[in-house]
């Protein structure tokens, strides 16, 4: 790989991991979408809440920022990963780093200003641990992929 070429992805990397998150946005929002409108079921042996399945149960906007909240930064670090020239994990781990720091600012003003979700802190605390889980997950995705193939002896 050319020289020039490195650098231009070095200087895409946030760019491109921080531009995939949000389109990651589109078809999290159409799943739900979708969810709600074929989440109901006529079977009496599926688990029901009034008419629907367990998913299509939750209410969409909850249903919509869980996702949001597990799939950006999964998106966020496994993106950045790829478009990085060389040091991948280690750029996955600074996407990670750098997504903490914003989700911790974030998270820090909705406290402080007492802007918690309808849900409560219940929500709030799913939500953190749902973003932590799609951190480490895509973490553990990039590790795994840059991993050699180990033969069976």
């Amino acid at each position: 790989m050319s020289k020039t070429r490195a650098i231009f992805r070095w200087l895409a990397v946030i760019p491109g991991a921080v531009i995939c998150a949000f389109l990651a946005a589109f078809p999290i929002h159409w799943a739900v979408v979708l969810l709600q409108l074929f989440g109901f079921y006529g079977d009496d042996s599926a688990v029901l809440v009034d008419g629907k399945t367990l998913l299509a149960a939750v209410p969409p906007e909850m249903l919509e920022r869980f996702g949001y909240a597990f799939f950006t930064p999964f998106v966020m670090t496994i993106i950045g990963a790829k478009i990085a020239p060389n040091f991948k994990f280690q750029t996955a781990i600074a996407l990670a780093i750098l997504w903490a720091l914003i989700f911790g600012g974030v998270m820090t003003f909705v406290i402080t200003k007492g802007m918690i979700p309808s849900g409560g802190w219940l929500q709030l605390a799913v939500t953190c641990i749902l973003g932590l889980s799609g951190v480490g997950f895509g973490l553990y995705k990039v590790y795994k992929r840059l991993q050699p193939l180990k033969d069976d002896i």
